[in-house]
């Protein structure tokens, strides 16, 4: 009699990664596969490299399109392996708005604040492993110190939106001998200057590429 094989869930991290416009943030996705692959497109432009127009992309203007193709992606399940939010930023300017023409007073921010709560728990529950992307902004933590961190809007959320990712990367540059870029990478570990941080044991080396097919099978390998 053959043994039953108990069926174990693929474990899916959602992972921020975080860098300035121009830093590699959005070619971090060229190697993930087209027809696997759905990119909400919260920027509303194509991302920076060739092939782009193979992939499954939405673009979102309004919160109410977002949630709907969230509920779509839940239902889905493994017709798509990856979902990229390119960005969150463009997405909390959108969210920001929104609150902003509907409520007033104390009411823009509370409505806001549960918004991107309701936001941070979706990415939480998609089927799918979940990249997305956002601009940093630089908060003092010393005297001449500063500390990369996701730039949000409103008190509560601010240097603390980290919190709700269990790996956060921040893009790095190396240059040449000329101070051209020779290197896009990803920043793994934590630090006094940027908000970066992944499971212990998960990357081997601090740099790794900017490649969100490396960091998917590193988290498969880890988790699963």
């Amino acid at each position: 009699m053959s043994e039953k094989k108990e069926k174990i869930n693929k474990i899916v991290v959602p992972v921020l990664i975080v860098g300035m416009s121009g830093s590699g943030k959005s070619s971090t996705f060229i190697n993930l596969p087209p027809e696997k692959t759905v990119v909400v497109n919260c920027e509303r432009k194509p991302l920076p490299f060739k092939g782009f127009g193979k992939f499954k992309n939405v673009n979102v203007n309004k919160y109410k399109d977002y949630t709907k193709l969230i509920s779509e992606l839940k239902k889905v399940g493994d017709k798509y392996e990856y979902a990229v939010i390119d960005s969150l930023t463009s997405l909390l300017e959108i969210c920001n708005k929104y609150c902003e023409t509907v409520y007033s007073g104390y009411n823009i921010w509370s409505e806001y604040n549960l918004m991107v709560y309701n936001i941070l728990q979706d990415l939480k529950d998609l089927p799918q492993q979940v990249f997305v992307t956002g601009i940093p902004e630089f908060i003092e933590i010393g005297p001449g110190e500063t500390k990369a961190v996701l730039k949000t809007k409103g008190k509560e959320w601010k240097a603390s939106m980290e919190k709700e990712f269990a790996i956060v990367l921040h893009t790095h540059l190396n240059d040449d001998d000329e101070g051209n870029i020779s290197e896009y990478l990803l920043d793994t570990k934590p630090s006094k200057s940027t908000s970066a941080k992944s499971p212990d044991g998960m990357f081997e080396n601090r740099y790794i590429p900017n490649d969100a097919v490396i960091v998917a099978e590193a988290i498969n390998a880890y988790y699963n």
